[in-house]
């Protein structure tokens, strides 16, 4: 399933629509839901095709009221690189990728004081990377629960295993109605044959097809397509001569013989250049396009001007899924898996993917090419969309005898894509093993040494990145290349003022500067080197002229029509601006920078941005929004322990900021405030910062009065409980009431207030009181 990226906050998630209507499971519903009640790690345990996923999205959807912090869906199928877990579970919470350190520890402690639901889909192929993971994370977040999909348990300790047995089929002589296999049928039939009735005459047809089907959904599902083109009797007939071809499936394997019958069933009934499609369909981990089948899959035996055709076939018979914006692709899972069993030759495989990562490495390429100019936000969106891929392409490349050079080109090419994003932490992951392969120290080694030596500063880890701009500086000096040289001075800039010599790292970048000029060859870290200056000006007290520079980089920026280095020196400027005494005009530039922070999900500059825009405020007299927003950057940065480029050079005056806050406003109004931030979403935190409406196209609704005069006490009681963060068990033992007289309660006060959401009373019961009329 796609997964839309919304950002993490409370009362939200990432659950995809359903596109079909849920049928049965009643009673798993409801042993589910007991065992997410009991233990916080539950896995539903079962065979391929039986309908785990839907189940645990359908539970999470249902159980949404009772995590404030959100229900929210990891795929993990597409996932080939067990180190990258905790990296695949942050990008589906858009957590931010700027801390160093371990990544589950980084996970751990952004998820701490959460009260979410986790639901960790397809966790057997990396079984033990979940296990591992999950332990991390219930031990760090006590609000924290897991609710896992897989074909064989974690094996945890308190782990809740539920298993998801097929659905119930109908008996020899029992009535078909309400049996939930026969609906299933029927619901899909009805859909993929409009004038497909259940009758007199057909009902025992339909008994014997579910029976001979076992109740697994994926098998009904890929039979049902066939009423397209057969009657139900000869679907019936066919099916049960297929398998008995087959022979009687044997225990302990009956389900699985029966899923993949009907999986090779299809499977037969495709051509051969179906067939063909299907298998190298295998190579995407995920969703592709059109033109990636055709530049992936096609050859001389399947040439490029028939994939559109054959893949048409694909989404006719159910194998490939279209996706609901009818430009990407994507095959189930058991789907993926019999098409990438068809490629028995270990050879076909590696030539496959031999072509997944040229296709790849020539789209970062093209990108990395175009970063530099006005389309750089359309690539940046598309490489966003080709994560999996891209790193299915990388782990091939690097992994792969003889691709050393190759690999090192995706790295390079990556590189604009993962500074931009703030996609620090994973960057700096795949330089390293680039730095391990076995090539001589040339040009491109230098430019792996430039986007490791910056992103480990900008993490903060300056014992990794100063001998990497000491190497690199050797290096520039030998090759006597001054781009080269110009890149390891701005990497030792970022070193120095991580370690808080502004004054070096002022000098630093003025040498770059020079340098970069020498080389005449402008690239995103000449343009960023602007940047790095003008922050290192701005924190040293020289605000007019960081002023002055940040000018001179934003004019090369709008001459090319890129957008990240602008974000960054709209920021800058904004802050040199309120040192100069115009933080109106420094608002000014900062709302246009985090207009472009959120376009490009750089959710580590929105944070630095965020600081300065909390400052601004505070220095306007706006104490109010200040302080919420000293809440919403708190929530930003939590977590993220590491010194932090953006942090070194913000934090200080942040806590200026709150010091004076804490002298301005009165302590309870202050708390309340902060409060309010940290419940906001990212959309919300932005349009707070910019002074606008959440969604300007929707009238937003007029928030009840403040008055708790409106509740009764105990009603009073409950709400501040709730907003508290308590669940209606915890607010019970609290108040020594039953908890249906909590739910009684909320209700009333949900009731009263024209709410519909605990979250909804939590902001209101935080926000500061309407006074008395």
């Amino acid at each position: 399933m796609a997964v839309t990226e919304l950002a993490l906050v409370r009362g939200t998630g990432n659950l995809p629509a359903e596109v079909s209507r849920f049928v049965g499971r009643r009673r798993e519903l409801v042993d589910v839901k007991r065992a997410l009640e009991r233990s916080r790690i539950v896995t539903l345990c079962g065979v391929g095709g039986v309908g785990k996923t839907r189940l645990a999205v359908r539970v999470a959807d249902e159980a949404r009221d009772a995590f404030p912090d959100g229900v929210w869906l990891v795929e993990l199928s597409g996932l080939r690189e067990p180190g990258l877990l905790a990296r695949n579970v942050a990008d589906a919470l858009r957590l931010p990728d700027h801390a160093s350190g371990d990544p589950a520890d980084r996970l751990a402690e952004q998820l701490a004081d959460q009260r979410m639901l986790l639901v960790l889909d397809t966790c057997e192929h990396v079984v033990d990377s979940c296990a591992m993971l999950a332990e991390v994370l219930l031990r760090a977040a006590p609000g924290l629960r897991i609710l896992a999909t897989s074909r064989e348990p974690l094996e945890l300790m308190g782990e809740h295993i539920v298993l998801v047995a097929p659905m119930e089929s109908p008996g020899e002589d029992a009535p078909i109605t309400g049996c939930e296999s026969v609906t299933l049928f029927l619901e899909r039939a009805e859909a993929m044959a409009p004038g497909f009735r259940l009758t007199e005459a057909n009902q025992q047809v339909v008994a014997t097809l579910c029976r001979r089907l076992e109740g697994i959904p994926l098998a009904i599902e890929l039979a049902v397509v066939r009423l397209r083109h057969l009657s139900i009797e000869q679907l019936a007939t066919r099916l049960d001569d297929r398998f008995r071809l087959l022979g009687t499936t044997r225990p302990g394997r009956g389900r699985h013989h029966t899923l993949r019958s009907a999986v090779e069933w299809s499977h037969e009934l495709c051509t051969e250049p179906e067939r063909l499609l299907w298998a190298r369909l295998a190579a995407f981990p995920a969703t592709f396009d059109l033109a990636e089948a055709e530049q992936v899959c096609a050859d001389a035996e399947l040439p490029a001007d028939e994939v559109v055709t054959v893949l048409g076939r694909l989404v006719e018979k159910s194998i490939v899924i279209c996706e609901q914006d009818g430009v990407r692709y994507r095959m189930l899972d058991t789907i993926r898996e019999y098409g990438f069993e068809r490629l028995a030759d270990s050879d076909v495989r590696l030539r496959l993917a031999g072509r997944h990562r040229d296709h790849y490495l020539a789209l970062a390429e093209r990108a990395a090419s175009e970063m530099l100019s006005p389309r750089q936000l359309d690539w940046v969106t598309r490489l966003r969309t080709e994560n999996a891929n891209l790193r299915v392409a990388l782990g091939h490349a690097l992994s792969a005898p003889g691709e050393e050079v190759l690999a090192r080109r995706l790295v390079i090419a990556l590189q604009p894509y993962w500074l931009a994003t703030g996609s620090f932490g994973e960057g700096l992951s795949w330089h390293r093993r680039a730095l391990n392969l076995s090539l001589e120290p040339d040009l491109d080694h230098g430019r792996v040494l430039t986007g490791a030596g910056l992103m480990a500063g900008l993490l903060g880890e300056v014992d990794v990145a100063r001998p990497m701009s000491t190497s690199l500086s050797s290096l520039a000096e030998k090759l006597d290349d001054p781009g080269l040289a110009g890149q390891a001075l701005e990497v030792r800039a970022v070193v120095e003022g991580q370690a808080g010599d502004l004054r070096a790292a002022v000098a630093s970048s003025m040498d770059s500067r020079q340098r970069f000029a020498e080389a005449d060859r402008p690239d995103l870290f000449s343009l960023f080197g602007y940047a790095v200056w003008a922050w290192a000006l701005c924190f040293d007290g020289r605000a007019e002229e960081a002023l002055a520079l940040a000018e001179d980089g934003l004019s090369e920026s709008q001459a090319c029509g890129e957008q990240f280095v602008r974000s960054y020196l709209l920021s800058v400027r904004g802050q040199a601006r309120r040192m100069s005494g115009d933080p109106a005009g420094g608002l000014d530039d900062l709302s246009e920078c985090l207009r472009i922070k959120e376009r490009l999900n750089d959710l580590f500059g929105f944070a630095m941005a965020l600081d300065v825009v909390t400052a601004c405020l505070a220095d306007l007299g706006e104490n109010e929004r200040a302080a919420v927003l000293l809440g919403g950057r708190a929530r930003r940065w939590r977590g993220h322990h590491a010194p932090g480029g953006a942090r070194v050079f913000t934090r200080n005056f942040v806590k200026l900021i709150h010091a004076r806050l804490q002298e301005e406003v009165p302590e309870a109004a202050l708390q309340s405030a902060m409060r309010r931030g940290a419940a906001m979403s990212l959309t919300e935190t932005i349009a707070f910062a910019r002074g606008e409406p959440a969604d300007p196209g929707t009238p937003q609704p007029e928030p009840p009065a403040k008055r708790l005069d409106a509740l009764t006490p105990r009603e009073q009681e409950v709400a501040a409980l709730l907003a508290d963060g308590l669940t209606n068990r915890e607010i019970a033992e609290r108040l020594v009431i039953s908890k249906r007289t909590v739910d009684s309660h909320i209700e009333h006060i949900l009731t009263k207030l024209s709410f519909t959401s605990r979250t909804q009373i939590a902001v209101w019961i935080s926000s500061p009181p309407t006074p008395p009329t």
